[in-house]
């Protein structure tokens, strides 16, 4: 809701490329998609605009995707005297797994296992938890991506967990890094589960912990299986 707010076309489409990646981080591979579109009186131009320009966005990023939109619902009016909700457009989608062996989960499995980020962190802070929680804020500009990088890094990590050597798949969304990697340890069943974080970047901390990007999937694996997860991730360009 707070991303398609600042801007509805981008909130469009990152609400289908999140979906996506939830996908691909159990094992499946997304094939289609429906919805729930949540928004103000469209009598208001304002309103309007946005509704218009974030079904847009998410028509553009499933045809990217193919995942066609097989149904789905609108609900207009959603709105007090003073005001209207944020327009929160839900997106419901389907995945299919070839091998359920390779069904993948969030949390970490062993310790002594890598902790590995495909893809890269920009540090946004733009329509964050963080700057809501904290500071209060509701305000852009939001993360820049690339459709096509974030395909690749999707397509990659699919790739990984098809060759058996992920562990775990987790991919980074509402609070950041540091959400991301709470919730791999809060789930996880053993309860002496850590995680050790060595990270070079020029980000300020608070833009590394909590800055909220898209094209970013956080997987675990053993230490031996690291040069397989290079050789593929050249192969495909991506960090």
């Amino acid at each position: 809701g707070k991303y398609v707010y600042i801007d509805p076309y981008k909130g469009g489409q990152i609400a289908v490329l999140e979906s996506a990646r939830n996908i691909v981080c159990t094992g499946a591979k997304p094939i289609a998609i429906t919805n729930c579109l949540n928004f103000g009186n469209p009598n208001d131009p304002g309103i309007y605009w946005q509704f218009k320009n974030a079904v847009t966005g998410i028509g553009d990023a499933c045809r990217k995707l193919g995942t066609p939109v097989t149904g789905g619902n609108v609900s207009f009016y959603n709105e007090t005297k003073d005001c209207a909700v944020y327009p929160s457009p839900v997106i419901g989608m389907v995945g299919e797994i070839e091998n359920i062996e390779n069904h993948t989960t969030m949390e970490f499995k062993d310790s002594g296992d890598f902790i590995l980020l495909l893809g890269s962190l920009s540090g946004s802070l733009g329509g964050s938890e963080y700057l809501k929680t904290i500071h209060g804020k509701i305000e852009g500009p939001l993360a820049n991506y690339d459709i096509d990088y974030e395909i690749a890094v999707q397509e990659l990590c699919l790739k990984l967990i098809n060759k058996g050597i992920v562990k775990s798949a987790h991919d980074i969304s509402d609070g950041g890094l540091s959400i991301n990697i709470a919730e791999s340890i809060l789930h996880s069943k053993d309860e002496s589960i850590g995680a050790r974080l060595n990270i070079e970047s020029k980000l300020r901390y608070d833009e590394l912990l909590f800055g909220e990007c898209q094209s970013a999937i956080i997987i675990t694996l053993k230490e031996q299986d690291l040069i397989t997860v290079i050789s593929e991730a050249k192969d495909l360009n991506v960090h």
